[in-house]
């Protein structure tokens, strides 16, 4: 199949494109030569014989920022982990990859042409079957599917058809019932940020109600994890606000914009010395969330660049090997957010990215020479078990390895279970303890009493090393 076929696949035609486009853009927009350029709210004050300079400037939808050419190689390697990990029949594609490969400024467009084909499948069965579809998954899926220039109310795959965005805007109504109902949403308030973040993308309607869920969370500090606050959370929250507040729709003006100032400002708080925003894994989010409201962060308090600067350099260190991990700091790499998924002109892709047989990769880690780990578990809510073993392991393995050699030593004080998701194994359990939503508890994972940033299938332990997993709430 050649490049054409591929880009013609994945794109409605030009005239379909821009028909869309201008029916759900949040700013105003026209289509020249069948491409449509979308400019926001401050290009209406432009004159006519500065038009043109205003199309221009605002056609790729940048937020700055964007990797030098120099260092162009590091995000080349995070494009191709992430193409490589899409597979044939996938039945859990990765809404997030989609949304990374199609926000850089390189393609391998057959690959995203699976990948999008596996997410109207699986968009279509996950409605239509019952599965398990939460309003976050529901708003990524949206997001990706708008990020190739298909609408995502109009999702068709094996003769269905389905409406991500009517789904979208059920599911966030009942997860703002659950907020007046118990103060807390069905899922969690970085779902809930993300839910208001794709409707205002999609110019969908967003009632007073929903936008004032998020005012009202970051008034009262609902977005922790334990007793810190998520960078994560707030920065999509961020994101939203800023949309919403740039569209108008008759908003409460002064609570939503001391929100933002307020969220912007916690953000801010997290920046460490060396660039990081929060962890490491929290970093790509938060950038896009202050660039984006670059008027709201005071001059000296974050350097953009170093931030830039520390994800490029854990990149050698094999830090975002995992796709998913890959997926959440691209966008910041090309200097754009999640806002501009509507705002990309698929006709013009370049289908420029190739993936070489064999390709350079994480260094690699150093194995056969054993080490020991201290694992701990402990129920620190119901205080029914603590326990401790030491295990050893080869060097470099993940700290799910460490799991099994435990288990594997005493079968029932630490037998665990785990669920895979986007980030790869995900710990649910310990002898038979479960981690619960309705409860608001799970499995926080500390080496020693600091928090780890990566997950069981990801974590590498040293020697030495104190491990506890205890069931906490968040």
């Amino acid at each position: 199949m050649s490049s054409a076929d591929v880009g013609a696949d994945i794109a409605p035609t030009r005239t379909a494109a821009c028909a869309w486009r201008r029916k759900q853009s949040v700013r105003d927009s026209c289509c020249l030569l069948g491409t449509e350029f979308s400019f926001s709210a401050m290009s209406r004050l432009c004159s006519t014989s500065l038009l043109l300079l205003c199309l221009l400037a605002t056609c790729h939808s940048s937020v700055g920022g964007s990797v030098p050419d120099s260092q162009r190689e590091m995000v080349t390697w995070l494009l191709r982990t992430m193409a490589r990990s899409v597979t044939l029949n996938d039945l859990n594609p990765n809404p997030s990859v989609h949304i990374a490969l199609r926000l850089a400024r390189d393609h391998h467009l057959e690959t995203e042409k699976v990948l999008l084909q596996e997410l109207k499948e699986s968009a279509v069965r996950k409605e239509l079957v019952g599965e398990d579809f939460s309003s976050g998954l529901v708003a990524l899926y949206a997001l990706a599917v708008s990020a190739s220039c298909n609408d995502p109310a109009q999702v068709t795959a094996n003769g269905n058809t389905v409406n991500l965005v009517e789904i979208l805007q059920e599911k966030l109504t009942k997860e703002i019932k659950h907020i007046e109902a118990t103060t807390f949403p069905l899922s969690n308030y970085y779902q809930v940020s993300l839910d208001v973040l794709t409707l205002c993308v999609m110019n969908s309607p967003i009632s007073q109600s929903k936008v004032q869920a998020l005012t009202d969370a970051v008034s009262k500090d609902k977005f922790t994890h334990g007793s810190n606050f998520s960078v994560d959370t707030g920065a999509v929250a961020a994101l939203a606000l800023r949309c919403v507040k740039d569209t108008g729709n008759n908003m409460k003006t002064t609570d939503l914009e001391n929100a933002l100032v307020k969220v912007i400002t916690q953000i801010l708080a997290h920046v460490k010395s060396d660039g990081t925003i929060g962890n490491l894994y929290s970093t790509g989010l938060a950038i896009q969330a202050l660039s984006l409201n670059s008027d709201l962060t005071p001059e000296g308090s974050w350097n953009q660049r170093k931030s830039l600067e520390k994800l490029l350099s854990e990149i050698p260190k094999g830090s975002f090997s995992n796709p998913q991990a890959a997926s959440q700091i691209v966008p910041s790499l090309e200097g754009r957010t999640y806002l501009d998924v509507t705002r990309l002109n698929c006709s013009a892709d370049q289908d420029n990215l190739t993936l070489p047989e064999t390709s350079s990769s994480s260094p690699p880690v150093a194995k056969g020479v054993p080490i020991t780990v201290e694992y701990n578990i402990e129920d620190s809510l119901h205080h029914t078990f603590s326990d401790a073993v030491n295990v050893t392991v080869p060097r470099g393995s993940p700290l799910i390895q460490v799991l099994e050699a435990a288990q594997h030593l005493y079968p029932v004080r630490f037998s665990f279970g785990v669920t895979m998701t986007q980030w790869g194994p995900s710990l649910t359990s310990i002898r038979g303890l479960s981690d619960s939503t309705e409860d608001r508890t799970y499995w926080q994972l500390l080496n020693g009493s600091k928090p780890l940033d990566q997950g069981i299938g990801d974590y590498r332990p040293v020697n030495g090393e104190r491990i506890f997993a205890k069931l906490s709430h968040y």
